[in-house]
């Protein structure tokens, strides 16, 4: 039995010890039109596995882009998550990103999609025609195509070779025969070789998720005023500021003042008050220029 359990072992050890990366052997293809015909099926069938991948910029109007966003996402949403997945969407809302705008930043929304591949093509001519719609115009296209066969073979490959192992180990345990010693490392290797296949599933898994879904980026730029204008605009901003600014320093400085000016009155409708019963007068400055400074007499 120790001639059937050793090689196994030694087996397992070989496999578990090798950590040498999947070799990389993805090629970049040559970006094309998405409005040519969909070679997905034609690949699939030549025993290609290429990833797709979409993206695409319109330039709105602001109050056009929130209609044609919802329009857009409502589409990926009615073909069900297993065809298409809303992953992230963003949208300013009206008036925002108008200061950035005028100081020439430009300002953009997006949406991420995950279509299913074999729709891509006819996907994307159904988000040309809702954009079109709400008035917009298309700003760039791109799209990539990357060719993962040799990683989905080698994922494979690996994925059997593990389970194989696996199996046999586990066959082994199973059995009972052999020394303590000999069966608590054939365990230790079984532990090993099942969290290696569990990740070689996972990796199997991506790239078939990466092969069968297309990401699909939409970016929603804004049509705003030209740069010349935007000085304009944020000239008569920064005077209107300056204005409302002076109005709020003046308001202060009354509603500071009030207290002080209620209490001066006060005291001088007091003292007016007391000089009347008291019988003062105003000097007569006119007799200065006379020399007469004598009060005036009763008689």
């Amino acid at each position: 039995m120790r001639r059937t359990i050793a090689p196994v072992l030694a087996a397992a050890c070989l496999v578990s010890c090798d950590q040498a990366p999947i070799r990389k052997t993805t090629e970049k293809l040559e970006a094309f039109d998405v409005q040519e015909p969909d070679s997905a099926p034609a690949t699939a069938a030549a025993g290609l596995q290429i990833a797709y991948s979409y993206t695409v910029s319109y330039v709105f109007d602001r109050p056009t882009v929130a209609k044609v966003q919802g329009d857009q996402l409502t589409l990926c949403r009615r073909l069900g998550n297993a065809r298409c997945l809303v992953v992230r969407s963003t949208l300013h809302a009206p008036g925002v990103g108008g200061d950035a705008a005028a100081a020439g930043v430009a300002t953009v929304d997006e949406a991420m999609l995950l279509v299913d591949a074999r729709l891509a093509t006819q996907f994307n001519r159904r988000l040309d025609a809702l954009a079109k719609a709400g008035g917009a115009r298309l700003s760039e296209r791109e799209s990539t195509a990357e060719d993962v066969t040799r990683q989905v073979i080698d994922a494979n490959a690996k994925v059997r070779a593990k389970q194989a192992l696996a199996e046999r180990l586990l066959t082994i345990i199973r059995s009972a025969k052999g020394n303590v010693g000999e069966l608590v490392q054939a365990e230790r290797a079984y532990a090993t070789t099942q969290e290696e296949l569990d990740a070689a599933r996972q990796e199997q898994a991506s790239l078939a998720q990466r092969v069968a879904m297309s990401p699909v980026t939409i970016n929603y730029f804004y049509n705003d005023p030209p740069e010349s204008r935007g000085v304009i605009l944020k000239s008569l901003r920064s005077a209107g500021d300056t204005l409302a600014n002076s109005l709020a320093a003046m308001i202060a400085v009354i509603v500071a003042a009030l207290p002080w000016l209620a209490v001066g009155g006060g005291l001088w409708l007091l003292v007016r008050r007391i000089a009347r019963k008291r019988g003062w007068r105003r000097p007569r400055w006119g007799r200065k220029a006379s020399g007469d400074m004598s009060p005036p007499t009763g008689g």
